[in-house]
This record gives structure tokens, sequence and C-alpha cells, in this order.
């Protein structure tokens, strides 16, 4: 990472344009969910194969830590976060014209590819133009990007079969494409354009190393992914369920998401000046505190909830990111994508896991659960090593 010393303002125009690339690439990701219904009738897919998409798109992630060493090594981050948004806009825009569930899935492949190559290199980028000073505003500025592509990827796509069709979701390619000729053209060289390094970062010694750091960084990310799996997965279910209109089950991840996406922007910033585990034990309390109203409010309390909820659990990703980056040293591009397949597999698990828990004690009785889960996390906080110690 840069000098801590080399930068004290902050490169908000160039941190913004990551952050915006950011939204454009994740806004065609999002595309998936809301068209697959459209995928199911057009290919008689099983519900198991339509499940089985997003492991396709995100299982990628799982070579990250691999990934991101290669970066490191070869000095291509630039390159790399340049080539995502344009290959996942072609790839994932290209499901429309899939001619069955296996073509589908390749296509999906392609695009976790691509997907796993930006969300590696793009935080490595924002930390070395911002400086350890600021790394943790950046990390918000970036993921707020990523908040705000969920929360408009629904209209995006409703608006694109609509007009476009299913079929003509390639007409949305040009744009993706657009933005990496516009990324490498306008993105700064760093030192990541620097000659090879003739000693690679190794993934298990870069864990070695930073097992001290990981270590509670990931019992911090199990304890959030127990209250976010629930609310991204399950919320609209258990809303619907416990009787609320149909808008509301529809609307309530976008109402979390505008939350998420304030979360995400002060989260980070916030810990840069009062420090990491102070936002870290705020966002582990506000949270769950929040899903009181979630559980039981009324529909205008229910909405506050959302919010706030939003807001706790989304402040927590760029300040566990930062975490990682500030504590990397020269591989920091391999410690992200240690942290991103790391944060893949936990979610995932812990979803399969929410959704058997509320098979034997029901969704209500276990979004209980899962809020009491989330304040687990509060003693991994104290055993994370401050900067000075990194």
């Amino acid at each position: 990472m840069t000098d801590p010393d080399s930068s004290s303002r902050f490169p908000r125009v160039a941190v913004a344009g990551v952050g915006l690339i950011h939204f454009i690439h994740d806004i065609y990701t999002a595309l998936l969910a809301p068209v697959l219904p459209l995928l199911i009738r057009k290919l008689q897919m099983s519900y198991l194969q339509a499940g089985s998409l997003v492991l396709f798109l995100q299982g990628p992630s799982i070579l990250n830590p691999f990934l991101g060493a290669f970066i490191d090594r070869r000095r291509l981050g630039r390159t790399v976060l340049a080539l995502t948004p344009g290959l996942t806009a072609v790839t994932i825009c290209l499901m429309g014209l899939a001619p069955s569930w296996g073509a589908l899935v390749v296509v999906l492949l392609a695009a976790g590819i691509s997907v796993a190559g930006l969300h590696v290199s793009a935080p490595v980028m924002v930390a070395r133009m911002v400086g350890r000073e600021h790394v943790g505003r950046g990390m918000g500025w970036f993921m707020m990007g990523g908040e705000l592509a969920r929360t408009a990827g629904p209209l995006v796509a409703v608006w694109a079969v609509s007009v476009l069709s299913l079929e003509g979701l390639w007409m949305l390619a040009p744009v993706g494409v657009a933005a990496s000729a516009l990324l490498w053209w306008r993105m700064p060289r760093t030192e990541e354009d620097a000659p090879e390094r003739r000693v690679s970062p190794s993934v298990v010694a870069t864990v070695r190393r930073m097992r001290r750091v990981l270590a509670p960084v990931f019992g911090v990310l199990v304890a959030r992914s127990m209250l976010g799996g629930a609310m991204v997965i399950f919320l609209p279910t258990y809303l619907e369920g416990r009787g609320q209109p149909l808008w509301m089950a529809g609307a309530s991840l976008s109402i979390y998401e505008i939350g998420g996406a304030l979360g995400a922007l002060r989260g980070g910033a916030l810990s840069d000046r009062v420090g990491r585990r102070p936002v870290l034990l705020g966002a582990l309390l506000l949270a769950p505190l929040a899903m009181i109203g979630v559980l039981h409010g009324n529909l205008p309390v229910l909405v506050i909830s959302l919010l706030v909820a939003g807001v706790g659990l989304l402040a927590l990703m760029p300040v566990l990111l930062a975490t990682v980056l500030e504590h990397a040293g020269d591989d920091t591009a391999a410690a992200n994508g240690i942290f991103m397949a790391g944060a893949f597999v936990v979610r995932a698990l812990v979803v399969l896991g929410i959704g058997g828990l509320s098979d034997v004690i029901g969704m209500h009785a276990t979004f209980h659960v899962c809020a009491v889960g989330a304040l687990l996390g509060i003693p991994f906080v104290f055993f994370m090593p401050s900067p000075a110690s990194s």
C-alpha cells in the first residue's frame, strides 16, 4: 500500500470513478435474480437447476486467493480491473440467448471469473490511491457502488425485459464495454505496473502471516452473515408470511440496501477517524437492535428499522476489508482474495443453515436466532490487532 504520509488528501474523483465502475459492473450481476423466472420458463429448468445458477456465478470467488496472488505476482491489477466491466457485461447479457441450461452455466461461469477479478483488484487499486490514512473511507466509497447496484439492478432488469425482451438483453452490453475502455484510458498507473516480483506471494504464507488478523475478522464475518444472510435471502419471504403487503415484501430489500449504501459509505470513513474497533462494535450492536423493529414493528417502524439494519450490517464490510488490507503489506491482492473467498464460503454455509433451521423452528424464530447470533461477533472485535502492530 501507499506510504501513509504520501497522500494526505482524499482523491475523491478517482475513487468515485472506481465506485461508479463497481456500480455499473454489479448492475449486470444483479440482473440474474429478476430475470430468473423468464429463464426458467424459456429453458424448462427445474428449481434445482435454477437455484444452482447463483452458485455458478459466485462459485469462482473460491479462487480469489490464488487469483489475488497471481495479480500481485504479475502486477496485473490495472489490466484486470479495466477488463472486468466489459467482460461481465458481455457474458451476463448473453443469458437471454443461451439455448440450454448447460450453455447458461458456461456463460455464468465466465461471468463469475470476471466478477472475481473485479472484486480482487478494485479494492486494492482504491487502497493504493487513497493511502493508509484513508483506506476505510476508500473501501466505503467502493462498496457503496455495489450496494446501490443491488438497489437499482432489479429496476434495470424490469425495464430491459419489458422494452428489449429477454433475448434483447445483449443490447445492454455496450455500456459495460464502454466503462472498460474509459477505465483503461483514465485509470492512474500505480506500482502495479512495476516489473514482476522475484518472490511470488504464497496464499498459504499470506494466511500464516496474517492469521492474527484473519481469525477475528472471520469471526465477525460469520456473526454478520447470520443476520445479513437472513435479510438478503429470506427477508421478502419472511415479511410476506408475517402478513405484510406484497408490495412491502418486495420493496423491503431495496429499503435495506439504501440503508446499506449509507452504512458502507460512512462506516469506512468513520473508522479512519475513530478506529476500526469502535465502528465494528457499534455496528454489531445497532443491527440486532434494529431487528426488534423489523420483527415486531408496524409498517412505519418496519421501514425505519430496515434502513437502520442496513446501515449497521453493511457498515461492517468496508471496515473489515480495510482491516485486512492495512495488515497485508505488499500482498494486498492475495489478502483481499482470501477475504473475498472466505466471505463467499461463509455466506453460502450460513444461508444453508438458516434455511434448514427455518424448516425446523419456523422463519420467525430463526430471525430471532440470527439477531442474537450477530451479537456473538462482539468478542472477536477485541482480538483484532491495531494498525500500529501491523
